[in-house]
């Protein structure tokens, strides 16, 4: 960073409402860091803007000061070192209204899915929600999302009504299909590229009754299992599944029947009544015993609850992609390649899977994201509190799984670290992207964790 740029910074920290920190202040490294532990990101400055006037004038000195700008709610999909950047932290919009009349739910940047969902219960609504409720809302949404109840209703990004932002010159746009129908094609999958997001409004669907939860099986039964939950899938096009592998460290603060063990898990999700969701389970159940039945009927309030997953930060890195064949030989190859990647520092890989609505062509035309065509999104992880675990070797196992059995293009949303759109869409679509983003941003000064290349 230059001293004119810095020069610059500190007359911006005098010009916001909100607060700007520099690199040299006592809570640099705490504003910089991401829910990702493992991203040494240092930004020219991080700002928390207070309001839309604490936007635009981020954004005027940073085309002045030849710095870019990127917003990152969380920092969940982290990637860069950010030099020359000034890193957004949305924070403070944190309006959340819900229109039950109108079936819309419109959400400031800095609200997450957890605090969403809550306002959501009682309204026998739901929303195409992450299942972490510490994801933020926005960022999800527009970088294509996929919920478990996705196969029911479609893809998140699909549902997105209007998006609010302020451009790359200052102005301040409520995006629509009417007023700008490339512009929210874009949004809809193309993720942070094309402006600062305050607001965004997403359509709602009914669910007053949701049953589902987690089934825990030992690891002898894994294939089976896996195989089972394969078929339940192609069977129940409306069911949300995903489907998977965990190795539990050994820690005194686990229960003892997980404690140390390597185990197969099936994440479901029934929007209806309770026998239903019942007897879709009973085929997994009748493979084997599980360790621990976790299925319960719930309300949209409650899914965080129900899905149980981490919400600390930590040091990590992912590997995520599309894939297809899942029949019982896929299932034995995903298990292998899960115990030979559990022998470098593997400790998640599930398979979200795809299929129903989100494979629908019907609306496709209106989003960046489109429909997909794979059966399922590989997500994986490997926890970096080890120095020497060798991610290569961890993920090495799911790559070549993958290279055998692939499904295409993904979404932004499951990538691994370093990726960008191209690993997503293809070239027609990132042509498009690109198009939008030479005329709502001609200088660049918007940067995203997924840059188009």
């Amino acid at each position: 960073m230059t001293s004119s740029s810095g020069s610059a910074l500190l007359e911006l920290r005098s010009e916001l409402t909100g607060r700007l920190v520099v690199l040299g202040d006592a809570d640099y490294d705490t504003a910089r860091t991401p829910w990702n532990l493992s991203v040494d990101q240092r930004p020219a400055a991080i700002a928390e803007p207070a309001d839309v006037a604490d936007i635009q004038a981020i954004l005027r000195t940073a085309a002045d000061a030849g710095l870019g700008v990127t917003v990152q709610p969380n920092g969940h999909g982290a990637a860069g070192d950010l030099v020359g950047v000034i890193l957004i932290r949305p924070t403070r919009f944190d309006e959340i209204v819900v229109d039950s009349e109108a079936h819309v739910l419109r959400v400031g940047a800095g609200v997450n899915w957890g605090r969403a969902l809550e306002r959501l219960d009682g309204t026998g609504l739901v929303a195409l929600a992450g299942s972490n409720p510490e994801v933020n809302v926005v960022a999800l949404a527009i970088a294509g999302g996929q919920s478990m109840f996705s196969r029911r209703f479609g893809l998140t990004a699909r549902s997105i009504i209007s998006v609010e932002l302020v451009d790359a010159a200052g102005e301040l746009r409520r995006v629509t299909d009417a007023d700008d129908a490339e512009l929210i094609w874009a949004l809809r999958g193309g993720g942070g590229l094309f402006g600062v997001v305050t607001e965004i409004e997403l359509a709602l669907y009914p669910g007053d009754a949701i049953y589902g939860g987690s089934l825990t099986f030992a690891a002898e039964s894994a294939e089976a299992v896996i195989a089972a939950a394969f078929a339940l899938a192609r069977d129940e096009p409306e069911l949300g599944l995903d489907i998977g592998m965990m190795c539990f460290p050994d820690a005194p603060e686990l229960p003892p029947h997980l404690r140390g063990r390597t185990v197969a898990t099936v994440g479901l999700v029934h929007v209806g009544d309770e026998e239903t969701g019942r007897a879709h389970a009973a085929r997994l159940l009748a493979v084997a015993e599980p360790i621990v039945d976790a299925l319960v009927p719930f309300t949209i309030g409650s899914l965080a609850a129900v899905a149980a997953e981490p919400v600390d930060p930590m040091p990590s890195a992912d590997f995520g992609a599309a894939l297809v064949g899942f029949d019982a030989a896929f299932a034995a190859s995903f298990v292998d390649a899960f115990l030979r990647g559990a022998d470098h520092g593997l400790v998640r890989a599930s398979i979200r899977a795809l299929g129903g609505a989100i494979a629908d062509e019907l609306g496709a035309e209106f989003a960046a994201v489109g429909a997909v065509h794979a059966e399922g999104l590989l997500s994986s992880s490997v926890l970096l509190f080890d120095p020497t675990i060798d991610t290569h070797a961890a993920f090495e196992p799911l790559r070549e799984l993958a290279a055998t059995h692939p499904g295409g293009g993904t979404l932004p949303t499951f990538l691994g670290s370093g990726a960008t759109l191209a690993d997503a869409y293809d070239r027609t679509v990132l042509d498009r992207l690109a198009a939008v983003k030479r005329r709502v941003d001609p200088r660049g000064i918007i940067r995203s964790n997924r840059p188009l290349v």
